[in-house]
């Protein structure tokens, strides 16, 4: 048996999210020789990209990086859980020449799992039945809404792989760029527990939500920005040498969450943030985002 080849980039995020994960995997998929890309979103994330010609994208279910014109595989992966309607809405964006696959164990988003999240105000959830999804799979019922039960009979069940094809689609490639979603801080397993996200945040665990063996690992890519964020409202703590600050004292205009459109809160830079965070991830490349935010000198010191 031959050893599955290093061709697997990955994008990760440093922090607490919105560091501009979607800029960077839009700009890798448009510049870079990326034949394949791959996410495992859920609809609790939101990715913007404006291209090249200024167009503006913005997926959570689809990588942003579908976008570049080399990109001719696109896949989901078996963390993901997604939206049919927000599917069909994105999938305009995709061209002839390329291949959409979903892995058969995604999830499919239901009107029920956003019900069982209505009241989860108290942790500053987005309330998009992200976690409620994952706790039906985790049930492992043959009713679960995966995409190979929801799916069948449906006008897109041609979209969904086989485990046999999705091995196959990841060997053939010649280069995967992957898509993080969230940030690590907002791990599942970090110190801000309960205030997190439904999952961990980590590479080894992106991976497997995207049903990549860790062998084909070549590169991490963290993102990071000067100032970072948190959801709005009751959405925990940050790190001790961090202070919160207000968009009015910064004299910038409010930054809006994708998905719930709530106002951001924003934080000082935390060197224990991204030490912690370089210790878990081992990025080897990093993309400091945000820097038109602050005086030069500030950009100099994190740097």
């Amino acid at each position: 048996m031959m050893g599955l080849q290093p061709k697997v980039d990955l994008i990760i995020d440093l922090q607490f999210g919105s560091t501009g994960k979607g800029l960077i995997c839009g700009y890798l998929g448009e510049t870079g020789d990326y034949d394949t890309c791959i996410t495992a979103n859920m609809p609790n994330a939101g990715h913007t990209y404006i291209s090249r010609n200024g167009i503006r994208y913005m997926f959570k279910v689809l990588p942003s990086s579908a976008v570049g014109q080399n990109i001719k595989t696109i896949l989901i992966g078996p963390g993901a859980v997604f939206s049919l309607k927000r599917l069909e809405e994105e999938m305009v964006h995709l061209r002839t020449d390329q291949t959409l696959r979903i892995h058969p164990n995604a999830m499919v988003l239901t009107a029920n799992h956003i019900k069982k999240e209505e009241k989860l105000d108290h942790i500053g959830s987005t309330k998009q039945g992200s976690a409620a999804a994952v706790i039906e799979k985790m049930m492992r019922s043959n009713k679960a809404s995966t995409a190979k039960n929801f799916l069948r009979g449906t006008a897109y069940q041609q979209y969904v792989a086989s485990h046999s094809e999705w091995k196959v689609r990841l060997e053939c490639s010649a280069g995967i760029l992957a898509e993080g979603s969230q940030g690590y801080s907002l791990g599942i397993n970090t110190q801000f527990y309960p205030y997190t996200t439904s999952r961990d945040c980590s590479p080894a665990a992106f991976l497997s939500n995207m049903g990549i063996p860790i062998p084909m690992l070549d590169t991490i890519i963290g993102t990071c920005r000067t100032l970072p964020i948190r959801v709005g409202g009751n959405s925990g703590n940050c790190y001790p040498d961090q202070e919160e600050l207000s968009w009015e004292e910064l004299m910038l205009p409010p930054e809006h969450t994708t998905v719930t459109n709530r106002v951001r809160r924003i934080f000082t830079y935390s060197k224990m943030q991204i030490e912690e965070a370089c210790w878990w991830c081992n990025p080897d490349l990093v993309f400091l985002n945000f820097a038109n935010y602050v005086p030069e000198d500030y950009v100099k010191q994190i740097v």
